[in-house]
């Protein structure tokens, strides 16, 4: 069953790109709202919005009746949300439309991201009505999108949503998200000299609000930096590359097999990749600032201490196929389970 409400562009036109946005009465989804139309504004996209419920087990004796009656409720319940949200964005010039779906919110949200630029969801939110918490429609959406998904946690708390992305001005709180040690082992030049110092976080893991691109070797690397690169350019934000590989952290001496020079032409090999990308982006955007960093540690661990100070991270993830499908790959989806800062997870299977 589907019930939906459009509003066209100014101009007549139904062809922009759409931000999808999954809905529930959560407070973590109207913070994901008002990033989506933020965003869309910016970008001249329109938003499509998309509430979704279950029906429980019924007997199929209590007659189409009662069910009939049950689905009303449910869909109009799961469309509370949306109407105000279609208002905002019509206020806002903002193209928009507004569905409510009967299904799994998790499937639901994943095929309508088939036709989406960006997906945008939070984190842990709640819809009372069917019981279901979107934190693991967050992750399911982030594993299967056919489209980038940014996801908005619960921990991050940006006071106005027009300053985009905007860190906490408390973070960092209580404990360091971080479980394994890391050390820098080489960064670009020198950065800006107004970064902020914050209790709790060592220096070489203070990005104090800027975009962070998850950089390994492979192929995938690409996708994920040009995405970070252009959110930082949007938002006007400084971008930063950050590599971790664990290669002698906790450790006294070297993976067996590995010497002390094979390990510094493995961290200089890395260096000079990130080095080239960092070229790379300057070359496409020119007036961006852009810095990298590379760690010997725990890629899940520096990057999880990163959203402490970041404002946005950027990942990329490869999923799972099959019935273990709805678990990201392993960085991807501890990172999200740790997360204080928004995080923009790009789908990279055809990298």
């Amino acid at each position: 069953m589907t019930d939906t409400t459009d509003s066209p562009a100014p101009d007549g036109s139904t062809t922009t790109a759409r931000i999808l946005v999954g809905v529930d009465e959560s407070e973590h989804c109207a913070r994901a709202f008002d990033i989506a139309l933020s965003l869309a504004q910016r970008r001249g996209w329109s938003l499509r919005l998309v509430a979704a419920y279950d029906l429980p087990p019924y007997d199929f004796e209590a007659g189409d009746q009662i069910l009939g009656s049950f689905r009303d409720m449910a869909s109009a319940e799961a469309r509370k949300p949306l109407d105000d949200m279609v208002e905002q964005a019509e206020a806002a010039g903002v193209p928009v439309s507004a569905d409510v779906q009967e299904g799994n919110a998790a499937q639901v949200l994943i095929r309508e991201s088939e036709e989406a630029a960006l997906a945008v969801v939070g984190k842990r939110g709640r819809n009372r009505f069917a019981g279901r918490f979107l934190g693991s429609v967050s992750g399911a959406l982030a594993a299967h999108s056919a489209c980038p998904t940014l996801v908005i946690p619960a921990k991050w708390d940006a006071e106005a949503s027009e300053a985009l992305f905007a860190p906490r001005q408390d973070l960092p709180g209580g404990e360091a998200a971080a479980t394994e040690p890391a050390e820098l082992v080489s960064a670009s030049g020198a950065e800006r000299e107004d970064r902020r110092a914050f209790e709790n976080v060592a220096e070489a893991l203070n990005f104090d609000g800027d975009v962070i691109a998850a950089v390994d070797l492979g192929e995938s690397s690409g996708p994920v930096a040009a995405r970070a690169a252009e959110y930082a350019a949007i938002t006007g934000r400084a971008l930063t590359l950050v590599a971790a590989v664990p290669i002698t952290v906790g450790t006294r001496f070297p993976y067996p097999g590995q010497g002390a020079l094979e390990v510094r032409s493995m961290h200089e090999y890395r260096a000079e990749h990130l080095t080239w990308m960092t070229g790379t982006i300057r070359e496409k955007h020119p007036d961006l600032e852009v810095h990298w960093r590379l760690f010997d540690g725990s890629p899940a661990g520096v990057l999880s201490e990163a959203t402490r100070t970041a404002a946005l991270v950027v990942l990329g993830t490869r999923g799972h196929g099959g019935f273990s499908g709805l678990l990201l790959g392993s960085v991807s989806q501890s990172v999200l389970s740790r997360t204080v800062s928004p995080v923009l997870v790009v789908p990279t299977q055809n990298a």
